[in-house]
């Protein structure tokens, strides 16, 4: 009995104690509506937004905001135009962040929102601001032939580290709707995160802004996200070394509206550079969709450019329309000598890419790279599939076990292959001079049966394809199945010229589990979730 007291007791205070950890997890609500300074326990009750910018509302008091608090926005916020309308103060802590939250219904609506950000969180730490259901940030009059045509940021957060920007819709910071409209410059921005460590982006909608997501930093995460008619999607330049990027399940789409006839705005989906003495020193790119229309500015769906090391791109879709051509993956430096250092190590793996129209491009084009590998893709230019220039060398593994569209066949396309300057289209000849690919296969479009993202499986009643000696098939086999999309939060267009290629590469791709560990190890799983072997040949392509 003293025994069953004891224990009681001891479950009482346990209860107790966390009971009152709970209880110190303070909130506030605050609204545009309100002029609120006491208060602040409901959205009927909420406080000001003036009360929120006060430093005298942050500390540890049970009045202020401090570590583990959590603001709620209720309603619509109705800024000036140039308004910098929330002014973080404080840090939260590890494990106590200080969160800002939107209600069901709230949006922080201005005619632009100042460059300075509409929610403004420099140089802190441990800070979340959580879109919740259907938060909204956006202008209403900036952009071509509106009011105002001004540099303007949704989340401006500058050396802000373990800070997380989550479940948000931003849009029409800037839309721009005419090719020769030149006002707006780099600096209309979803989310700005110079030189922020640890900084995390997850399950937002981008949409008309130039470079979506900007910055710098060590272990930057872009997750679940859906980027469009923007210049950028990412766009990172360290200064310093920056390593562990992580970028993946997004979908990038639709950049043509920042065309222009000087070229003003190059586009990239994911742009990482290492410039006067930068470097990226690792990274993963993968799970990501990038299609819809590029532009004609494009310059890559992914461009790794200059001092970039040991970044792998991995089980990606790109899809360029017909009408367009671009160097899709584009893996390169100026030369193998870089004030950041030498770009080495980096990697393509498990990509399925058709690259355009087939007059200029390259699915996977490499310049001045050492130590490349890329394994297991599906590649269709494009001018060619795949490039090697410069000085670039290659790991053990090399350039292999890929199935490549046989772009002369077709097309009368005499560079399938490029090689430091010079084209091939024949098979053999392109494995002598690359020295690799001895486990590649050239393949004819209307030989080849289609792709089941599905089920990465065979498609029944087609036969599997028999290899000649020259590498070209032989089989005969005309199904089609559109790619599944579901990992990616908005739908894509199927694309049949690669629904027409990867079957012929189901057991033919290496195992590569031995290389999913760390940074890698999404790689032991295909796009869709689900494990590859590891024992065993793996399927080319995503699936």
């Amino acid at each position: 009995m003293i025994l069953r007291k004891v224990i009681s007791v001891l479950t009482l205070v346990t209860a107790s104690l966390l009971g009152v950890a709970s209880a110190n997890a303070k909130v506030f609500y605050i609204s545009g509506s309100s002029n609120r300074t006491s208060g602040g326990t409901s959205c009927s009750d909420a406080l000001s937004v003036a009360w929120f910018n006060n430093s005298a509302s942050w500390g540890s008091a049970s009045h202020q905001i401090s570590a583990g608090t959590t603001v709620f926005l209720c309603g619509v916020f109705n800024g000036r135009a140039g308004e910098e309308l929330l002014t973080v103060r404080a840090s939260g802590s590890s494990g106590n962040p200080i969160t800002i939250k939107f209600m069901a219904g709230a949006v922080l609506s201005a005619p632009y929102w100042s460059g300075n950000g509409a929610i403004h969180m420099d140089g802190l730490s441990y800070i979340v601001v959580d879109g919740g259901t259907n938060g909204i940030i956006q202008n209403t009059a900036n952009g071509t032939g509106r009011a105002y045509r001004q540099n303007s940021v949704a989340v401006h957060a500058a050396g802000c580290n373990f800070c997380t920007v989550q479940n948000l819709t931003i849009q029409n910071l800037y839309v721009r709707t005419s090719a020769t409209d030149y006002a707006p410059t780099h600096s209309i921005n979803c989310v700005y995160w110079h030189s922020a460590n640890n900084f995390t982006v997850n399950h937002i909608t981008c949409h008309d802004a130039s470079w979506a997501i900007p910055g710098d930093g060590n272990n930057f995460t872009l997750e679940n996200s859906n980027i469009y008619h923007v210049d950028h999607g990412v766009a990172s330049g360290p200064v310093g070394k920056n390593g562990g990027y992580s970028i993946h399940n997004n979908h990038f789409h639709d950049f043509a509206n920042w065309d222009s006839p000087a070229n003003a705005y190059h586009h990239d989906g994911v742009h990482l550079w290492g410039q006067n003495g930068g470097t990226v020193t690792s990274g993963a790119i993968y799970n990501n969709t990038f299609d819809g229309d590029f532009g004609v500015n494009i310059t890559a769906h992914v461009f790794l450019q200059d001092s970039i090391q040991h970044v792998a791109v991995y089980n990606n879709i790109c899809v360029a329309p017909s009408n367009r051509s671009l160097n899709s993956i584009w893996i390169g430096a100026r030369s193998t000598s870089m004030p950041g250092g030498s770009a080495v190590g980096n990697s393509a793996y498990n990509n399925s890419v058709n690259a355009g129209a087939h007059r200029t491009g390259t699915a996977i084009y490499v310049d001045n790279e050492l130590q490349f590998t890329a394994v297991n893709n599906v590649l269709s230019g494009g001018l060619a599939d795949v490039s090697l220039q410069g000085s670039t060398t290659l790991t053990s593994a090399g350039v292999n076990n890929n199935v490549y569209r046989d772009l002369f066949a077709e097309f009368g396309d005499l560079n399938t292959f490029g090689k430091d300057g010079r084209g091939y289209y024949i098979l053999s000849l392109w494995r002598s001079a690359c020295h690799c690919d001895s486990a590649s296969k050239l393949i004819l479009g209307t030989q080849t049966t289609a792709f089941s993202a599905t089920t990465g499986g065979a498609i029944a009643g087609v036969a599997a394809s028999a290899v000649d000696a020259s590498g070209v098939t032989t089989s005969d086999a005309t199904a089609s199945d559109a790619v599944n999309t579901a990992v990616i939060p908005a739908a894509t267009t199927s694309d049949p010229e690669l629904e027409l290629l990867a079957t012929v590469g189901q057991g033919n791709g290496l195992n590569l589990s031995e290389l999913a560990v760390d940074e890698l190890a999404p790689l032991a799983f295909d796009m869709n979730g689900n494990p590859r072997p590891a024992s065993g040949p793996w399927n080319v392509g995503p699936f």
